[in-house]
């Protein structure tokens, strides 16, 4: 019984080996074929078990490579981050997801809605923080409203002269659309007037530090900043990737819940790998299991996702199939990230999101498994790190 057990035992690790020299086989010949000169890409899973391919230089001007420990500026992977941060402060009963924020937040709560004529009307219904962590509260992006993008021109035309506010004017009444923009900064400000931190130290203190995620700063120490790596940005006219100069970011004092992060690819498999458990990562608790099934729970009941892209020069959203567009009208939201309901891969109830430098995530709850794709280019949506990242993808599911 005992030499059964052995052979089934040896027959098992046999087929698990294979199957990984074949997606690390699989995967080679991926990013030979793929014109993306440097990218991380990894699976991570529930045990805690982190696997990570990579490709290209760290740094344009020198030969070191490319590896998980590089740091890249991950912009909107900033969000989750923030949404754990509030969903923590709500765990501790310090807010509640759905008191009116008047009081909390006055220079958010005044200001005014920018409606489809383009009059400025004052809002009738109270912003809570459930809408601001479901993009339900009014707020949008330049490249996600043609009139935030134009705000400035509207302002010209309809002579309006003093704008004394922090943001650019709502869109619809709070709880009314869907609306990806400002409204996780907004938390962000939210969470360092409860908490008394800046963001940067609650991040540490409450997250990053605990999780043991030490490259994962606002500010990049500087003795980490030789691992920042390098960016490009595409050429539309002739679809060349332009390098850009290396450049040690500028310290900041302000720090922005919707973006502004730099993380490893280590780093931020550590934080997928403490949701997959459910906001638990080496017995160290950063959210309890049930706050952490409250956050992931989907939160649009009336409507779906909207993405109204505008046609900027940041966004790539030429006109395409399923495979290669990030964009996606069809998806829920929870109180952190997308939350998957039509893919043809993914489980129904995936997490995703993504950074606007060509970033991505993924959480398989169902598998017990997320993935990454780390590059720095742009535009966001970059037809090639998009595509890149959606074969890695498909080349885990088949692997599995």
């Amino acid at each position: 019984m005992k030499r059964m057990f052995v052979i089934i035992f040896l027959f098992y690790s046999c087929n698990i080996s294979n199957k990984e020299n074949e997606l690390s086989t699989s995967i080679q010949t991926l990013f030979d074929n793929s014109p993306i000169p440097a990218v991380v890409v990894g699976k991570v899973d529930k045990t805690g078990t982190a696997t990570f391919y990579t490709k290209g230089p760290a740094i344009w001007e020198n030969e070191k490579n490319i590896d998980e420990n590089s740091i890249f500026r991950i912009a909107s992977m900033t969000k989750a981050l923030t949404s754990v941060s509030a969903m923590q402060l709500v765990e501790q009963g310090i807010i509640s997801l759905d008191e009116p924020l008047d009081s909390l937040l006055p220079e958010m709560s005044k200001i005014p809605i920018l409606d489809k004529d383009n009059n400025l009307i004052q809002p009738k219904t109270s912003i809570t923080l459930r809408q601001l962590l479901t993009h339900t509260a009014g707020f949008g992006y330049w490249f996600t409203s043609k009139r935030i993008r134009d705000w400035n021109s509207i302002k010209e035309k309809f002579n309006i002269k003093e704008w004394d506010y922090d943001d650019n004017p709502r869109l619809f009444e709070s709880g009314s659309e869907f609306m990806y923009g400002t409204s996780i900064d907004w938390a962000g400000i939210l969470v360092e007037k409860l908490s008394g931190l800046s963001l940067e130290e609650y991040f540490r203190k409450n997250i990053s530090e605990p999780l043991g995620m030490n490259s994962t700063w606002f500010n990049v120490p500087e003795g980490l900043h030789h691992l920042i790596v390098s960016s490009s940005t595409r050429d539309k006219s002739t679809n060349e990737l332009i390098k850009n100069p290396q450049k040690i970011p500028k310290e900041t004092k302000k720090f922005n819940g919707g973006g502004g992060l730099f993380s490893s690819p280590t780093d931020y498999g550590r934080f997928l790998i403490c949701m997959l458990n459910k906001g638990t990562y080496n017995n160290t608790t950063i959210i309890k299991s049930e706050t952490f099934d409250l956050m992931n729970s989907p939160q649009l009941e009336t409507y779906k996702q909207q993405h109204r892209y505008v046609e900027v020069g940041n966004v790539d959203n030429d006109a395409r199939g399923d495979k290669d567009n990030f964009f996606d009208n069809y998806d829920n939201w929870t109180l952190a990230w997308g939350y998957e309901e039509n893919s043809k891969i993914r489980p129904k109830g995936t997490s995703y999101w993504a950074g606007f430098y060509n970033t991505y995530f993924t959480i398989d709850y169902q598998n017990g498994f997320a993935l990454l794709h780390f590059t720095q280019i742009l535009p966001f949506n970059d037809r090639e790190s998009y595509n890149l990242f959606t074969d890695f993808e498909r080349l885990v599911y088949k692997s599995k």
